[in-house]
């Protein structure tokens, strides 16, 4: 299948940033064969760019899709009212079809604002995994490890969902999956150990969160004489292809070591800040070469997976916390969304227009107020874009939202299961 997007305006790769350049994009099957003048390109599809701007998609690399269920229902708490008060008990109450169906609204969301992958932490086997192969959206699942020892029974049955989900959607080659330690609070050290073997065993990555809070650097401190940063280092988790999730509350030395150890932190502006768990310490970060990308975390703590608002908010944020209008430019977000944001997920291959990569776009219509004039796209993508211009969504070639119309997914269906949730889990 061949397809043309025809004379669209794209940002593309410069350097270490982006430039954008009116131009043909050509695709076939699932790669970008050209930019440029397309010429002698025999297109099955053509898409007609005027007036609109491509980009690759926007890659989440933190966040818990099932839980779009729980949006606008435990708001105002701090982190650990929030965490142990309210979202756990509601957890426990959820069905398998109610983890489907939610994952189902977050990919409804990402894919209507401009999300083509994505990486998840869930609580089940198979319905959340499920629910995003049928998406067509890219992810990396992994299920939420928690804990204590190694022949803890519940710890060992959360690994086994790990590896039946990566045995039975394997084919899926639009999933990958990484081992999902939760955190240091819900593990102990032998079952991280236990978690690193097989890590190591099947050749997979490492999602968890670190450094979220001020309790938990206490609890860390009374409890190992370390930060939780040192404490992971010491015990060789670093060694793996790591992503971090928050790092919001970071030393000098702990900024080092995930720099010198190339772990990728997945920050995660908005939850962090709507919990009262702060503002990572992104520029530090940046100056020191961390491998910065970004996060929406769940709907029930952002409270929308929308990664324009994260974008807005990370730069914006940063600008007035430090005074600084060069704090996290719109060209450094940008790339955190995008191309950073694709090599944590170990998608080497997207998270940027370039001739051989994978076919992972999205077309804004930038006819409305707020873009226009478009003096300069990139800085648009920051500061004035809402997420809903995204018009279509291509990944691996396929359109999974075309002229606004999502392809895979009933929204009204979608809404009503997830409404019947919550009226019989809050009602």
């Amino acid at each position: 299948m061949n397809t043309l997007i025809k004379d669209i305006t794209a940002i593309l790769p410069d350097g270490d940033g982006f430039k954008t350049e009116k131009c043909d994009i050509c695709i076939t099957d699932d790669t970008i064969t050209k930019i440029g003048k397309a010429e002698d390109f025999a297109a099955d599809k053509i898409i007609d760019g005027k007036g609109r701007l491509a980009s690759a998609g926007l890659v989440n690399a933190h966040t818990h899709s099932y839980m779009s269920v729980f949006r606008n229902s435990a708001d105002d708490l701090m982190f650990h009212d929030w965490l142990f008060g309210r979202i756990m008990p509601m957890e426990d109450k959820l069905t398998p079809d109610d983890l489907y169906w939610g994952t189902k609204l977050a990919c409804l969301e990402m894919i209507r604002t401009g999300t083509t992958a994505f990486l998840d932490m869930n609580i089940c086997r198979e319905d959340v995994t499920r629910a995003v192969s049928e998406s067509g959206l890219k992810a990396v699942i992994t299920r939420g490890l928690v804990g204590n020892g190694r022949n803890d029974e519940g710890g060992i049955r959360r690994i086994e969902d790990t590896l039946y989900d990566m045995e039975k959607y394997g084919g899926n080659k639009r999933l990958k999956f990484m081992m999902g330690p939760h955190a240091i609070y819900t593990t102990d050290r032998e079952y991280l150990e236990l978690v690193m073997e097989k890590a190591k065993e099947y050749n997979m990555g490492i999602n968890i969160h670190l450094s979220e809070s001020v309790k938990e650097i206490e609890d860390c401190y009374a409890q190992h004489g370390c930060s939780p940063v040192e404490y992971l280092d010491n015990m060789g988790m670093f060694d793996f292809h790591t992503v971090a999730a928050h790092c919001v509350q970071l030393s000098d030395k702990d900024i080092e070591i995930l720099a010198e150890r190339g772990v990728f932190v997945a920050t995660n502006p908005i939850s962090n800040a709507k919990l009262g768990n702060g503002f990572a310490r992104i520029p530090d970060m940046l100056e020191k070469g961390v491998r910065l990308c970004i996060g929406t975390d769940s709907a029930a703590s952002n409270n929308t997976l929308n990664m324009f608002s994260d974008m807005n908010f990370i730069s914006l944020a940063h600008k007035g916390n430090t005074r600084t209008a060069q704090a996290v430019t719109a060209q450094q977000t940008l790339k955190m969304a995008t191309e950073t944001g694709a090599k944590a997920l170990d998608l080497s291959d997207t998270g940027v227009l370039r001739e051989g990569a994978k076919s992972d776009i999205m077309i804004m219509n930038m006819s409305c107020p707020s873009m226009q004039p478009l003096n300069n796209p990139i800085a648009a993508m920051c500061y004035s874009a809402s997420g809903y211009e995204v018009e279509s969504l291509m990944v691996d070639g396929e359109l999974l939202m075309e002229n606004y119309e999502i392809k895979n997914l009933d929204a009204e269906e979608i809404y009503f299961h997830c409404n019947e949730t919550m009226k019989r889990i809050d009602g």
